[in-house]
C-alpha cells in the first residue's frame, strides 16, 4: 500500500473510535515513522499526550516498571511514558508510536502484547482512547529486524508500505527539497527506493532527504562524494549529472518573454529538468505566458507542470490561463 492509502484507511478506522493497532512494515528509509506521526498529528492530541516508544532500545522493566516495596507487598512504579499515556480520567485521546517494533526481541515483545491489545503496562491501566500505532521493517532487509512472535503479530493489523513516487513528490513540494532533485526522481523512478540489503548506503526517501542538506556550494567533487555519502555512487552520478543539466537551463525569464517561439527541447532529460524550472518560476501575474509555452510541450510534461505550480501557488488556481488550461486538457486530467 501507498503512504496516501495507509494514512486515509488508519485515519478512517480512527474517526470511527476504532482502535485497531495498525503495524505499517516496509523497508528501511521508507517514511513510515513520518506516516505514523501525520497520522497522530492529524488527529489533533496534544503533543503532551503523544508517546514514541523503541521497545528494541528498552528492557521489560520499562513497560512493567519498576518494583516498590510498602509493607508486605510490592508495587510497580510506571515508567514516565507510559504513566503520560495512563487512564487518568481525563476525556481526551492519547497516542502511542511503536518504532521499530520488528527489531523488539522476543522477552520486550512479550510485555507490548498486553499493552496492544489489553491496554495495560504491567500493572498500569492505559487511557481507554490510546490510539496505537506500530511500524518495522521487514527481516529480508537485513536491518535489524527480528522474527515476530505470532501471538504479537495477531493482535495487530499488518499493512505493506510501499514507497510511491506522487506521493513523495507531493511531500517534497512541501518541504523545501531542491525542484531538481524532485524532477530527477520523475525521471528515475526506480531510484527513489532501490534497497539493496546487500549494499551498506542505498537511495531511499529518507536518505535523498538527507541529500538535499547537501551545500550545493561544495566544489563539484566534494559534493558528488557527500551525495554518495547519502544515496550511493550510482545514483549519486546519476543525479549530479541530471543537475548539471537543469543548472545549464536557458533562462526561464528569457523562455517567457517569448513563449510562442521559445525553443523546446526534446530531450526526456531536459524536459524533466524544463518543466520543474517552470513550475516553481510562475506566479499568477505570469501564468498566461507559462501556459502559452507549456502548450508547445507533450501532454504528461504539461500535466506535470501544472500540477506543481498549482501545488507550490495555490493562487494561480483562479487565474483565467489556469481554468482555460483545465478546460482544454480536461481529458488528460481525468
Amino acid at each position: 500500500m501507498k503512504y496516501s492509502d495507509i494514512e486515509r484507511s488508519v485515519k478512517a478506522n480512527f474517526a470511527k473510535g476504532n482502535l485497531l493497532v495498525p503495524y505499517i512494515v516496509g523497508k528501511p528509509g521508507g517514511g513510515k515513522s513520518s506516516l505514523a506521526r501525520a497520522i497522530v498529528k492529524s488527529l489533533g492530541i496534544k503533543p503532551e499526550r503523544v508517546v514514541e516508544f523503541n521497545p528494541s532500545l528498552r528492557d521489560p522493566v520499562d513497560i512493567m516498571g519498576i518494583p516498590r516495596t510498602d509493607a508486605d507487598v510490592a508495587k510497580w512504579v510506571p515508567m514516565p511514558e507510559f504513566y503520560r499515556i495512563r487512564d487518568d480520567g481525563i476525556n481526551e485521546p492519547c497516542a502511542l508510536i511503536i518504532e521499530e517494533l520488528s527489531d523488539a526481541p522476543i522477552p520486550m515483545q512479550n510485555p507490548m502484547c498486553r499493552v496492544i491489545l489489553d491496554r495495560c503496562a504491567g500493572e498500569l491501566k492505559l487511557h481507554p482512547k490510546l490510539y496505537i500505532i506500530a511500524s518495522g521493517n521487514r527481516t529480508e532487509d537485513k536491518s535489524g529486524a527480528n522474527r515476530m512472535s505470532t501471538k504479537l503479530g495477531n493482535r495487530m493489523q499488518t499493512l505493506v508500505f510501499d514507497e510511491n513516487l506522487d506521493d513523495w513528490c507531493a511531500w517534497a513540494l512541501e518541504s523545501n527539497i531542491a525542484v531538481e532533485m524532485i524532477q530527477f526522481l520523475r525521471f528515475r523512478p526506480n531510484l527513489l527506493s532501490d534497497f539493496d540489503p546487500n549494499r551498506s548506503i542505498n537511495p531511499t526517501p529518507r536518505s535523498w532527504e538527507m541529500a538535499n542538506q547537501v551545500d550545493t556550494e561544495l566544489p563539484s567533487d566534494l559534493y558528488f562524494s557527500n551525495i554518495a555519502g547519502c544515496v550511493g555512487e550510482g545514483a549519486a552520478a546519476e543525479y549530479t549529472g541530471f543537475k548539471r543539466i537543469y543548472e545549464g537551463l536557458p533562462d526561464i525569464d528569457g523562455i517567457l518573454l517569448n513563449p510562442s517561439k521559445a525553443q523546446v527541447p526534446t530531450d526526456p532529460a531536459i524536459l524533466f529538468a524544463l518543466t520543474g524550472a517552470l513550475a516553481h518560476k510562475c506566479s499568477k501575474d505570469n501564468f498566461d505566458r507559462v501556459t502559452e509555452y507549456i502548450d508547445r510541450l507533450p501532454s504528461d510534461f504539461q500535466v506535470m507542470c501544472i500540477y506543481d505550480a498549482q501545488k507550490i501557488k495555490p493562487e494561480i488556481r483562479n487565474t483565467k490561463a489556469f481554468i482555460a488550461w483545465s478546460v482544454k486538457n480536461a481529458s488528460v486530467l481525468m
